[in-house]
């Protein structure tokens, strides 16, 4: 019996930092969530063509600070695609670490809430011919993309359980959504 180690997404910081290296048009975890939606579509992403998406211009060959960026987005790329391939189907969000302020976190997840939904709607993905769950699940994404900041919100022990319980249903309501129309395609 193989034993394979899990792997694991780069860190947030360090895909914001080579997605501003690239002068990319998207944050860290809405790049992150439009690549999941493609995967969740069924769809056969090719790396070059994601990054090229990610962009607002071409990078000049020989780009030393671009190739390094490009690494990382690359191993994002792998590691996503490995996880939705995996039997177990478990996936990770592309958020920041837990010791960073509440507000960015809550941002994080809306943005990441919308950019999979941006996938969802490139992948055409008619989730009213879902079932009930799927729809409500989309629903739901829906109201998470629309989280806002509120300064009253304090990153206490409640909040903190709530955002935990947000990330953990966003997980579900993909694999969800993926079940029902990701793997239709890749098995029809």
């Amino acid at each position: 019996m193989q034993i394979t180690e899990k792997q694991v997404l780069p860190d947030y910081q360090e895909v914001t930092a080579a997605l501003r290296k690239i002068n990319a048009l998207s944050e860290a975890s809405e790049a992150h969530a439009l690549l999941c939606a493609l995967f969740t579509g069924g769809a056969e992403v090719r790396i070059e063509a994601w990054m090229d998406s990610l962009m607002a211009e071409p990078i000049e060959a020989g780009d030393v600070v671009a190739q390094g960026a490009l690494k990382v987005l690359a191993e994002m790329y792998q590691v996503t695609k490995a996880q939705f391939l995996a039997q177990d189907m478990h996936f990770d969000l592309l958020l920041p670490d837990d010791d960073e302020k509440f507000y960015m976190r809550i941002d994080a997840l809306a943005m990441w809430s919308q950019g999979f939904l941006s996938g969802l709607g490139l992948m055409e993905i008619d989730y009213t011919k879902g079932s009930v769950e799927v729809q409500e699940a989309i629903a739901d994404l829906i109201d998470m993309s629309r989280l806002q900041y509120d300064d009253e919100v304090t990153g206490q022990e409640d909040e903190e359980r709530a955002y935990m319980e947000l990330v953990e249903y966003t997980k579900v309501a993909v694999l969800l959504i993926h079940s029902e129309f990701g793997l239709k395609r890749l098995y029809s």
